[in-house]
């Protein structure tokens, strides 16, 4: 194998472990998001765009140049069929070249494939952390609402008690007053509990979306992983068939 396919192999290789890495249950998307705030992360990922770009470009060569080999040696194959037939050494050489560039049609395939998948997996991880942190947030400041709301009724209730026992009509005038002031406070904060009830709502939705296309992305990928599999025990067995003839 060549530098340039040992290289575009490696890389195949470092992708499908990143995916795996990235399909390990017990490290949260949080997790996750913070590694990808860090500073050495940060520092790569402001030329991230640019990096990206190169690097499926020399895929697309690779694959290119593949896609040519293999058609340069079936074109060959095709024409040459009754003199290769009398030459086996020949035939033997152009049917290696031959599968030798079908191995690189797929590891260059697979690659910029994984490639693609890989940045949208990075982005759905930053896109839950965040609204993870959204559904926390908008939780704990239900939960304050609520026992605020909770208070405001239990000093209603003792308001209430109060004037029941009081005589004094200016007494019961302040404490209508005052009454009336914590019903409206009580009012508004039910109302803002409403809202803040709903933003939870929208926010679990949109986790659960994107909780069944992160599923979604890696149903696929272990899909290609094994019709990769597949593919290179096909080609490992004929080049261990080649080898026996």
């Amino acid at each position: 194998m060549t530098l340039q396919w040992t290289l575009a192999a490696g890389f195949l290789y470092a992708e499908i472990g990143v995916i795996l890495l990235f399909c390990v249950p017990f490290i949260s998307p949080s997790r996750w998001n913070q590694i990808f705030k860090s500073r050495l992360i940060s520092a790569v990922s402001s030329y991230g765009n640019f990096y990206f770009n190169v690097v499926v470009i020399v895929m697309m060569l690779l694959l290119a140049d593949s896609v040519r080999e293999m058609y340069k040696y079936n074109k060959v194959d095709d024409s040459s069929h009754m003199d290769l037939k009398n030459n086996p050494q020949a035939e033997t050489l152009i049917h290696m070249k031959k599968f030798r560039a079908q191995r690189n049609f797929y590891i260059s395939g697979f690659a910029l494939f994984l490639l693609v998948v890989l940045r949208r997996v990075v982005k759905l991880l930053a896109r839950l952390s965040v609204s993870e942190a959204s559904a926390e947030a908008s939780i704990k400041q239900a939960k304050a609402a609520s026992d605020q709301c909770q208070r405001l009724m239990k000093e209603n209730e003792q308001l209430e008690k109060k004037l029941k026992g009081d005589k004094d009509a200016n007494t019961e005038e302040e404490a209508s007053d005052e009454m009336n002031k914590l019903k409206k406070e009580l009012e508004e904060k039910t109302e803002e509990l409403s809202k803040k009830t709903e933003d939870l709502e929208k926010t679990k939705k949109d986790l659960t979306a994107l909780k069944e296309q992160a599923e979604g992305v890696t149903r696929e990928y272990d899909r290609l992983l094994d019709e990769h599999s597949k593919k290179q025990a096909q080609l490992e067995k004929s080049d261990e068939d080649k080898k026996d003839d």
